[in-house]
């Protein structure tokens, strides 16, 4: 086998998780200056539609009490951080994931299968709670200092940063040059936010590295290729992974 077979995504895969988790990105940006609610629910779609194709992506035992887990603690998630109204605004979800972390033990005493290969399954739930945890982290920074900007400064570079990997380039390549556009995307629009924020525009977009990380992790699994539910979980999972990073580095950062 080639090297680039082990080490290059499919190109396939990689053009239509591009696409919808630019789809994504745009949905979190327009409903962030709306209101926290209806970025709330855009953030527990996101993570409905990941943990439906989670199991698919990583091969997991028992699919369907996974996807139930982690789509349940995306909801959960997303509505304790929309609950919250003072600071801190994420007190609450810690909590959220604890619970679901719970949950996930309940599924596995639950399952009726002899509960092969009880580790993975446990493992990868997890995995993904913390993935749609951390996605949930995004509905607090309408109410950063960058208010619903931050959103954008945030999930645009995320989206823009994908682009060189669906490129005719090598990995050694794409990669570097992914974390220089999301960095420089960051920057611009943190710079274009109202009293201009280009550091905490610019950390943000190094959560495009974390993007490109994950999605290069995952993008070689075969159901990314061969799998529709597959590719929906191959969109989000890096998107929701570079969540808390925003957050913290506009939070931070942006006075």
């Amino acid at each position: 086998m080639p090297p680039d077979a082990v080490v290059l995504p499919s190109r396939r895969a990689t053009w239509t998780s591009t696409g919808l988790t630019a789809a994504l990105a745009a949905l979190l940006t327009a409903t962030a200056y709306v209101g926290a609610w209806p970025l709330a629910a855009v953030c527990a779609l996101g993570a409905a539609a990941m943990a439906w194709g989670w199991p698919v992506l990583l091969a997991l035992p028992s699919p369907r009490g996974t996807t139930s887990v982690v789509a349940g603690g995306g909801v959960l998630a997303a509505v304790a951080v929309a609950l919250t109204t003072e600071e801190p605004l994420l007190r609450w979800l810690s909590l959220a994931l604890a619970v679901s972390v719970v949950g996930e033990f309940v599924h596995q005493a639950a399952r009726r299968d002899a509960r092969p290969r009880m580790v993975e399954s446990v493992t990868g739930s997890v995995a993904g709670l913390v993935l749609v945890s951390s996605l949930a982290a995004v509905v607090a920074l309408p109410r950063s200092p960058v208010g619903g900007g931050g959103v954008l400064v945030w999930a645009v570079p995320v989206a823009l940063a994908l682009v060189p990997q669906a490129l005719p380039l090598p990995g050694r390549v794409a990669m570097p040059l992914g974390v220089l556009v999301g960095l420089l995307a960051g920057g611009l629009l943190g710079g274009l936010q109202h009293d201009g924020h280009v550091l905490a525009g610019l950390v943000a977009g190094v959560s495009a590295g974390v993007v490109l990380l994950l999605h290069r992790l995952l993008a070689v699994l075969p159901p990314a290729a061969g799998s529709l539910a597959g590719r929906v979980a191959l969109a989000v999972a890096p998107l929701a992974g570079s969540g808390m990073v925003a957050y913290v580095a506009v939070r931070l950062l942006a006075r």
